[in-house]
């Protein structure tokens, strides 16, 4: 099930906070979840963040790329009453929010990592516009070390142990991988050399590796309702 909890971020509007994330593995393409809209809200905040790309073993020697992430601000009276959550287990696997009527309607989505490039950002569409949206890609996987990257809060993967992600956070080559939403969101991954099979932090790619594959992390979804 999903963790519910008051993020720091909102610790002024007395928000409903809800944290959906991906199954962490790759015995399935998607984690699927149910989300109903809480009584009384008048804003929803969404962060749609995709899967991120395995590395690139044996064909290139690069890291995989993170997921594309995703928001959408606006009145609570735009989003629907009960919305299906898919979030991505593995690469090139979408993370979305859909409207299930008739037919399915995907609302918002994330689009994940690949073996060397990022997630590419969504266009807007019909629900997108009834709010305020932007989606960045995610960044592209190296063959040398991570540097930080100017549009996102998630790292690629690093063939190289060692780098830097953003806000001053750094990787090694010592399983330093972790997601943190507080006090800032940020992601980052580094496996060491001999690493196979790990997979990395919520949408980063997975780090290179002279052993084997080592997988993108999971997609993850937030809903913010106040």
């Amino acid at each position: 099930m999903f963790v519910r909890q008051n993020q720091q971020q909102f610790r002024n509007s007395n928000a409903d906070v809800q944290i959906f994330r991906g199954a962490g593995n790759y015995s399935s393409s998607v984690t699927d979840y149910a989300w109903s809209k809480p009584t009384g809200v008048q804003n929803i905040y969404m962060l749609l963040i995709g899967a991120g790309g395995e590395n690139n073993y044996g064909a290139g020697e690069q890291g995989g790329g993170s997921g594309a992430v995703t928001v959408w601000y606006g009145s609570a009276r735009n989003v629907p009453d009960n919305l299906v959550l898919k979030i991505a287990t593995r690469q090139s696997v979408t993370t979305q929010v859909i409207y299930r009527g008739k037919t399915d309607r995907v609302l918002l989505a994330a689009n994940g990592g690949a073996n060397v490039s990022g997630g590419t950002a969504s266009s807007p569409n019909y629900f997108s516009s009834a709010g305020f949206f932007q989606s960045v890609a995610g960044q592209a996987g190296s063959s040398g070390t991570v540097t930080a990257s100017s549009t996102t809060f998630l790292c690629g993967g690093g063939w190289t142990p060692g780098g830097s992600a953003n806000y001053g956070y750094t990787t090694n080559s010592y399983n330093w991988n972790y997601f943190a939403l507080q006090p800032i969101i940020v992601g980052t991954v580094a496996f060491s050399a001999s690493d196979s099979d790990k997979v990395a932090a919520t949408g980063c790619g997975g780090a290179g590796s002279n052993s084997g594959t080592n997988y993108g992390g999971p997609g993850m979804i937030l809903i913010a309702s106040w």
